[in-house]
């Protein structure tokens, strides 16, 4: 005892830093998982021995001092930032987050500051240089003995070996990660490997160990053919309709739907959901209506499932493989059918080089993809030819401002639904796009709402930015208004098919959380209602009528063939048909859980939340269903990875096979 204690009062500054270092750790975790323990803390632990180490082995407190300091800032700061994107988007860190980091700097408007961490670190931080310049002052060299020397380089090098052996364990390709997303019950990231154990553990697993098990072709040709797509009692009904799938950024139901879900929203009367939803309203009383459905994505995977059903386990589509062939998207599908005789084309009032959109929409099949600059060229020809009397699409991008989705429809209409052929038509949404700020643009929405709504809840601050959310909605209103006006005007309504859906939840500023009162997993609500999202799809062959099965964004493409009378193979896609009995469960590449109906898990053996009312007769179904999620899930990264459809003879077979099942008698 007496030569430890000896040992530490050399040593002060390097055990003060180990300490210090373990608890900012511990507190950032907790800041983010409400607990501080870490269960698998090899990693970190290992780099701090490395660390501690070198740091022995400098003779000069002053030295020992500043790189300490150093490392501990830079520690504190990862913390708060890796903190702070999970506060922002609810996502722990991954490796393919850095093909991301161009556009991360278009969406960080607003940045909550994660006070536990922030503080934790400026305390610690703080304490320790003050600490370390009063032991500077006293003891400037500390005498290092030769056996020292060794055991600082033993611990050096155990350190290293500990880091790497549990990076090699973790990462190798001897695991079976597919096996892993059904059976493992590790905690999440940050509470198995902490904040900075994570992040090294990503890094290692994308620069060193990311080779992959190839599967054969023959085993990834017997699995795509393997299963048909079954029909549903609609299959076919809206047979060469032409079609237009709207994405609407961040669309929630409780911004013209009252419900018990939703105790914070503003309770409008019918009457004023009428005065300022129109549109919608209409929409809604006249489309069938899925009024279950699921959507935990980023805005790019949600647009990427909804034209190709079906997403990478844990790399990027439009980043990673942005010039894959992929016959089964809708597009492609629909170009294979009618040649010249459509037009595909897709439209966001945002930046098409914003998540490598130009790039990918290419090979998703689109002719054009439109976005805000092509929108103003369009808008100053139509002044020029004299249809328009003024401008139709403003830049009010430049001013700081989302553009208005009303704009990009008026501006676009003749060319999102031309009269004189087919069409399939993409729009991406932009208006709704969070925060939620009082802006000029909306100004009227905002005065209109004001008319029939008077302010009263206690929390002034949320209920303002419930209020300016809606006034965004209002914006979309409009714009369903001009585009079923002018469907209806060309005589083309009957003969379209709309599905309508929102990529995700309302997170911005927890909006979505506080209408819902859902904060956490420990809540005794229904956790899965954070992500229960709408979709609607107008079509006047179907008519209206009510779906309440859980759905999930994998659905929509099956479902849309299914109307359009388009038999598949249903091991491309993850979902199936609206108007089948099955469910499809939903695995978030974003955020890396599963969701069923009253169920969220990190794995199926690891269920981190499940409503009282899921019986175990329902847990099997679910777990069984999910497991063949996974399947699906293990072939679709190899058809990405390989590019299969790259290969001419797999690319005809494919085409061979989807002529021969839609072979009409």
């Amino acid at each position: 005892m007496h030569k430890v204690k000896e040992w530490l009062c050399n040593n002060k500054i390097v055990a003060v830093y180990f300490l210090f270092s373990v608890i900012i750790e511990m507190l950032g975790v907790f800041s983010v998982e409400g607990n501080p323990f870490i269960s698998n803390p090899f990693i970190s632990l290992g780099i701090l021995l490395f660390i501690c180490s070198i740091a022995l082995c400098l003779k000069s407190n002053r030295k020992r001092f500043i790189m300490c300091a150093i490392l501990l800032v830079i520690q504190a700061v990862a913390d708060l930032a890796f903190a702070v994107l999970y506060d922002m988007t609810g996502q722990y860190f991954d490796y393919g987050m850095l093909n991301l980091r161009n556009d991360a700097f278009g969406i960080l408007e607003s940045i909550p500051m994660n006070l536990i961490t922030f503080y934790s670190a400026v305390v610690f931080c703080v304490f320790f240089v003050i600490f370390s310049m009063r032991i500077i002052r006293k003891q400037r060299m500390v005498q290092t003995s030769r056996i020292g020397k060794m055991l600082c380089a033993g611990t050096a090098a155990a350190g290293i070996v500990l880091t790497g052996a549990v990076l090699y364990s973790n990462n190798s390709i001897k695991v079976d990660r597919y096996e892993k997303m059904i059976k493992n019950k590790q905690k999440s990231s940050y509470s198995s490997y902490g904040i900075i154990g994570n992040t090294v553990n990503e890094f290692a697993k994308g620069l060193i160990f990311n080779e992959t098990v190839t599967l054969p072709e023959e085993e990834i040709e017997e699995f795509i053919y393997a299963e048909q797509s079954v029909p549903s009692e609609y299959f076919g009904v809206s047979e060469d309709n032409n079609v237009v799938v709207i994405l609407v950024e961040s669309f929630e139901w409780f911004s013209y739907i009252d419900s018990e879900e939703y105790p914070y929203g503003l309770h409008l009367s019918e009457e004023d959901k009428q005065y300022l939803f129109p549109n919608l309203c209409k929409f809604y009383d006249e489309s069938v209506v899925m009024t279950n459905f699921h959507s935990k994505e980023k805005t790019d995977i949600s647009e990427t499932i909804s034209i190709l059903g079906s997403y990478p386990s844990d790399t990027y589509v439009d980043y990673d493989f942005p010039n894959n062939t992929m016959p089964y998207t809708v597009p492609n599908i629909l170009r294979e059918k009618y040649g010249d005789d459509i037009s595909i084309n897709s439209f966001h009032d945002g930046f098409k080089t914003f998540y490598n959109r130009e790039k990918t929409h290419k090979s998703f099949g689109f002719e054009m993809l439109y976005d805000m600059y092509d929108m103003y060229d369009i808008s100053e020809q139509l002044v020029k030819s004299g249809k328009a009397e003024n401008a139709t699409m403003h830049d009010y991008m430049a001013d700081g401002e989302r553009n208005l989705d009303s704009e990009m429809i008026e501006t676009c209409k003749d060319l999102m639904f031309p009269k004189d052929k087919k069409f399939y038509t993409y729009i991406t949404s932009i208006t709704m796009h969070g925060i939620y700020y009082d802006r000029d643009n909306l100004k009227k929405h905002k005065d209109k709402l004001l008319e029939v709504y008077t302010p009263h809840a206690a929390d002034k601050k949320m209920e303002e930015i419930v209020m300016n959310y809606v006034t965004t909605v209002m914006e979309f209103d409009d714009a369903l208004g001009v585009m079923m006006q002018d469907l209806e005007s060309k005589g083309l309504l009957e003969n379209t098919t709309i599905m309508l859906f929102g990529d995700h939840n309302a997170y911005y500023q927890q909006l979505s959380s506080y209408v819902k009162d859902i904060h956490d997993f420990n809540t005794n609500r229904y956790y899965p209602d954070l992500y229960k999202v709408p979709l609607m799809v107008y079509d006047q062959k179907v008519g209206h009528r009510l779906i309440d099965k859980f759905m999930c964004t994998s659905d929509m493409v099956p479902t849309l063939l299914d109307l359009l009378g388009i038999n598949t193979y249903s091991n491309m896609y993850y979902g199936q048909s609206a108007f089948t009995e099955g469910e499809s469960p939903m695995y978030s590449r974003a955020y890396g859980i599963f969701v069923g109906e009253g169920i969220v898990g990190r794995s199926l053996n690891n269920i981190l939340y499940r409503s009282n009312t899921v019986t175990n007769e329902y847990m099997e179904e679910y777990k069984v269903s999910a497991t063949k999620l996974v399947e699906k899930i293990k072939y679709c990264d190899q058809i990405f990875r390989q590019d299969y459809f790259a290969d001419s003879k797999h690319y005809r077979t494919y085409i061979e096979n989807m002529k021969k099942i839609n072979q009409h008698d």
